[in-house]
């Protein structure tokens, strides 16, 4: 029998993920080979463990609300070291006027809050009375919040969230693509107010809980003892004889005796399927000999570059008490971060006792050139904005700087209607996919839905062979 051979370029998740379920679903008649540019696998998932101090260079969990990856974590067989969220980190703030304000869901609690002015949290209350829109037209994130619950909400509320999921301008990234189920709420119910309500008394009739958010997150912070990149080493493990490291694939081209040719570092290699695991920038220059025109709209989508800053300090060196999960920062408070994430208020394990670490992020579309300054730089700009909104006394006594140049794709507008013309193109050339996190969704659950739909349909070609 000829073995089928099936390339996938990447050694992040997306394409580690890929290989284990190929791998789950044929164990015969199918060879599979992993190209990774680097020597350490993970792409922005990685991790430094020292002295105590576990820091997560990218992103630092999951939400357990996807079954799949549930499902994926138990084969892998890391059941047993999932670390759930810390209770105490359910508290979230947002920065404004010079201090912390924590966000309530809570009806009396959000009234009475300073966060927002009078006229602000009233506004927001007139959202149930707001038409919906009535074209199918793209729209951005900023203007949906403000035509629905006011443009003070949408600058204080809505925008850092949207720069702490995607380090992006919410007046730039499409609704539809970013938050698809907002888009789906208003144009069902005619609001986000009125959905929830609606959900809430459908919830009641089955007999569920009858809390429902507005469209956002949803689930529970979810990584593994030892950090996210526990899942990469095991992954690695599991894999290994298929990974050829430090190997960077230069261009696909069309085959001669199979579908595929693949110019390396190391030589040619012919293949009937490639699964692209890397970033939509890399993929375009690799694709152009192929397509011209999906290497085209592949370039077209942007990337925002980040710096996470990881930090620790001794808890008596803090003035003002850290016990929830962190804080963002709305761009016109100019404070230089996007915000901080306290990492061992969310995972205990994360740092030593009687130390706390945090996670501050920089950068962001907005000021992507930041990501150029010093590691020391970076360093002492998230220092100082630490010290001023949490009060630090003395110097951090662990440091890891990490920078990530086009580190996040951007969901721009008009981003669904590009999607469509790539997957056209990918269709008429065949055998040909996109995997990672610049298509369908930025994060764990979305990049590993992606790579296990994109094997279905390698196997469904495997079986018709």
């Amino acid at each position: 029998m000829t073995l089928r051979k099936v390339a996938i370029i990447g050694g992040g998740i997306a394409g580690l993920s890929a290989g284990f379920f190929l791998k789950s679903r044929r164990r015969n008649g199918i060879e599979i080979t992993i190209y990774e540019r680097d020597s350490r696998l993970g792409g922005t998932i990685g991790v430094t463990r020292e002295n105590g101090y576990i820091a997560d260079w990218g992103p630092n969990g999951f939400l357990d609300r996807e079954p799949l990856t549930l499902q994926f974590v138990e084969q892998v067989g890391l059941r047993h070291r999932l670390l759930p969220s810390n209770d105490k980190s359910e508290k979230r703030f947002i920065y404004r006027n010079g201090r912390l304000w924590e966000i309530s869901a809570h009806p009396v609690k959000f009234l009475t809050s300073g966060l927002l002015s009078l006229r602000g949290r009233l506004r927001i209350g007139l959202e149930y009375f707001v038409p919906p829109k009535k074209n199918e037209d793209d729209e951005s994130i900023f203007e949906f919040a403000a035509r629905r619950i006011g443009k003070e909400a949408a600058e204080i509320m809505i925008d850092p969230m949207v720069s702490g999921i995607f380090g992006g301008d919410a007046r730039a990234l499409s609704l539809k693509s970013c938050f698809p189920v907002m888009e789906e709420m208003e144009k069902n119910y005619g609001g986000l107010i009125k959905a929830m309500i609606k959900k809430r008394k459908e919830k009641k009739k089955q007999g569920q809980p009858g809390k429902s958010g507005a469209g956002g997150p949803t689930g529970h912070l979810t990584s593994f003892r030892g950090g996210l990149f526990t899942l990469i080493e095991s992954l690695e493990e599991n894999l290994g004889a298929s990974i050829v490291r430090s190997c960077a694939v230069k261009e696909v081209l069309p085959g001669n005796s199979r579908k595929y040719r693949l110019i390396t570092d190391v030589g040619d290699a012919e293949f009937d399927d490639v699964i692209l695991a890397v970033p939509s920038y890399h993929a375009a220059r690799m694709l152009g000999a192929v397509s011209a025109h999906l290497a085209k709209h592949l370039s077209q989508i942007p990337y925002a570059s980040l710096a996470v800053v990881c930090h620790g300090y001794r808890r008596e060196d803090i003035a003002q008490p850290v016990d929830g999960f962190g804080f963002l920062v709305p761009f016109n408070q100019r404070l230089e971060i996007l915000g901080s994430i306290w990492t061992s208020i969310i995972f205990p394990e994360q740092a030593p006792d009687g130390q706390v670490l945090f996670r501050t992020m920089l950068g962001g579309s907005r000021n992507s050139e930041i990501v150029s300054e010093s590691a020391a730089s970076l360093a002492d700009i998230a220092h100082r904005a630490l010290s001023a909104v949490i009060g630090l006394r003395k110097p951090p006594v662990f440091l890891k700087v990490i920078p990530w140049k086009e580190a996040i794709p951007q969901y721009t507008i008009g981003h669904k209607e590009r999607m469509a013309v790539i997957e056209k193109e990918l269709k008429v050339l065949g055998n040909l996919y996109l995997a990672g996190n610049a298509y369908s969704g930025v994060g764990l659950n979305d990049v590993i839905k992606r790579s296990f739909s994109i094997v279905a349909s390698v196997d469904g070609n495997l079986a018709a062979a």
